[in-house]
C-alpha cells in the first residue's frame, strides 16, 4: 500500500514539474511572438516614413530635373543669339575696316592732287601770287574751305577708328558671356545628369517596394478625400449661416418698416386729434390724382456685412493671376493641381485638390489675399488647417504647425497666418497645402498666383 502511494506521489510530482515547464515554454513562445509584433509594427513603420521621405524626394528631383530643363533652353536660346550677334558684329568690324582703307585711300590721294596742283607753294605764297583781289580772296576761301574738309576727313578716320575699336571691344565682351554661358550649361547638364540619375534609384526603390508605395498613397488619397468632405461640410454650414443671417436680416429690416409705419399712423392719429380738440378741421387725406409734395427719398437699409462680402469676393476675383504665393521666401510647387498621372511612376495617378509647395528659405505662411479666416481645425496627415473667406471666395492653408490668427480674424494679404510644419522624418522640409475655392469649387490655384 506504502508502494503504491509512493508511486502516486511520484508521478503527480512529476506532472506537476512537466506542466510547470508547458508553462514556461508558453510564456517564453508568448514573449517571442510580442517581440516579433512589434519589431514587425516598427519595421512597417519605417518603411511608411521610408516611403514617405522617397515620394516627396522624388516629386523634388522631377520638379528639378524639369527646371534644369527649362534653364537649358533658356541658354541655348542665349547661345544662338549671342552667336547670331557675334555674327553680326564680325560683320560690322569687316565692313568698318574696308571703310576706313577706303577713307584713307581717298585722303591721300586728295591730299595728293592738291600738293600737285599748288606744287608745294605755301598757303601765304599762293595766295599773294594771285593776280587780283577777286582771286586772292577766292584762294582764300579755298584754303579755308581745305581746311575744314581736311578736318572732317582726319575726324572721319577717327571715328571709324574708334567705331571698329568698340565694335571689337563689344565682340570681346559677346565672347566672355558665351563662355560664361556655355559654362553655366555644363554646370547645368552635370546637376541634370546627376538629378535624372537620383531620380531612376529612387524610383526602381518605389517600384521594389510597390505593396508600400500603393498602400501609403491610399493612406494619403483617405486623408485628401477626409480633407475635402470637412471643408465642404464647413462651407455648407458657412453657407447655411450666412442664409439664416439674411433671413434675420430681413426679417429685421421688414419689422422696422412696420414700426416706423405705425408709428407715423399713431402720429397721424395724434396730430387729428388735437386739431379736433381746438376746434380745427383735421387734415384731409391726399387726393392721389393730386400732386403729391415731393419727399426726401427714404435711404435704403444696408446690409454693411453683405457689402463688405462683395468687397472681397471682387478685391480676389480681380488679382487673378496677381496673387502672391502663400508663403515667405524661396518656394516651388512639388505637386500640381488636378487629376494626372504622376510624371516619373508611370503607373501612379495622383489628384491633387490643391498644390503642394515647398518652402525653400522660410517656414511662414501668408495670406494671399485680404479676408476673414473663417475656420482653423485639424486632420492627420495636414496637422493645422486655416480657411480664410474672400467673400464668396475661399483659400486652404494646410499642414501648419503653429499658427498666428483666430476664427474672426480680418487678415490682410501677405499678413502671417502661422508656421509651414517641418518634417523630421524627411530632413525638415516644410511643404504647405494650398486651396483656393469658390464655396465648394476647386481651382487651380496656379491661376491665380503670380
Amino acid at each position: 500500500m506504502k508502494r503504491i502511494i509512493f508511486i502516486l506521489v511520484a508521478l503527480l510530482s512529476v506532472s506537476v514539474m512537466l506542466a510547470d515547464k508547458s508553462q514556461q515554454s508558453i510564456k517564453k513562445q508568448q514573449q517571442r511572438t510580442n517581440k516579433e509584433i512589434k519589431e514587425t509594427a516598427k519595421k512597417i513603420e519605417t518603411n511608411k516614413k521610408q516611403t514617405k521621405k522617397q515620394l516627396n524626394l522624388l516629386n523634388k528631383l522631377t520638379v528639378e530635373i524639369s527646371q534644369n530643363t527649362q534653364e537649358l533652353n533658356q541658354l541655348q536660346t542665349s547661345i544662338d543669339s549671342l552667336d547670331k550677334s557675334m555674327r553680326k558684329m564680325t560683320d560690322s568690324i569687316a565692313f568698318l575696316e574696308k571703310r576706313l582703307v577706303l577713307i584713307r585711300e581717298n585722303y591721300k590721294k586728295s591730299l595728293r592732287s592738291v600738293r600737285a596742283s599748288r606744287h608745294s607753294t605755301s598757303n601765304i605764297a599762293f595766295i599773294f601770287s594771285s593776280k587780283s583781289f577777286d582771286d586772292a580772296y577766292r584762294r582764300m576761301r579755298y584754303l579755308q574751305q581745305f581746311n575744314t574738309w581736311q578736318t572732317n576727313k582726319a575726324n572721319e578716320v577717327k571715328e571709324a577708328i574708334t567705331a571698329i575699336e568698340n565694335a571689337k571691344n563689344e565682340l570681346v565682351a559677346l565672347h566672355s558671356t558665351k563662355s560664361k554661358t556655355l559654362e553655366l550649361v555644363a554646370s547645368t547638364q552635370k546637376t541634370l545628369v546627376k538629378n535624372q540619375q537620383e531620380q531612376s534609384q529612387v524610383v526602381a526603390s518605389l517600384q521594389k517596394e510597390r505593396t508600400q508605395l500603393d498602400a501609403y498613397l491610399k493612406k494619403k488619397q483617405k486623408e485628401a478625400q477626409k480633407l475635402d468632405d470637412q471643408l465642404n461640410e464647413l462651407i455648407r454650414k458657412q453657407q447655411e449661416e450666412e442664409r439664416k443671417r439674411r433671413i434675420e436680416a430681413e426679417k429685421k429690416r421688414k419689422e422696422k418698416e412696420r414700426l416706423e409705419t405705425e408709428k407715423r399712423r399713431k402720429e397721424q392719429e395724434q396730430k387729428e386729434k388735437e386739431q379736433a380738440e381746438k376746434g380745427q378741421q383735421p387734415s384731409k387725406p391726399v387726393d392721389s390724382k393730386k400732386e403729391e409734395p415731393k419727399k426726401q427719398p427714404e435711404q435704403p437699409i444696408v446690409d454693411t456685412e453683405e457689402q463688405a462680402q462683395q468687397t472681397l469676393s471682387s478685391n480676389f476675383e480681380n488679382n487673378k493671376g496677381k496673387l502672391p504665393y502663400p508663403a515667405t521666401g524661396k518656394c516651388r510647387i512639388v505637386s500640381k493641381f488636378g487629376r494626372h498621372k504622376h510624371p516619373s511612376l508611370q503607373y501612379v495617378e495622383v489628384n491633387n485638390n490643391g498644390i503642394d509647395i515647398e518652402l525653400l528659405s522660410s517656414t511662414s505662411a501668408i495670406a494671399v489675399c485680404d479676408g476673414t479666416v473663417s475656420a482653423i481645425f485639424q486632420q492627420s496627415g495636414y496637422n493645422n488647417i486655416v480657411m480664410v473667406r474672400h467673400g464668396s471666395y475661399i483659400t486652404v492653408y494646410a499642414n501648419l504647425a503653429t499658427i498666428t490668427v483666430k476664427p474672426g480674424d480680418k487678415v490682410k494679404a501677405h499678413q502671417a497666418i502661422g508656421t509651414v510644419y517641418a518634417d523630421p522624418d524627411d530632413d525638415n522640409r516644410c511643404i504647405l497645402h494650398f486651396e483656393v475655392r469658390k464655396e465648394t469649387q476647386k481651382l487651380n490655384p496656379e491661376h491665380w498666383i503670380k
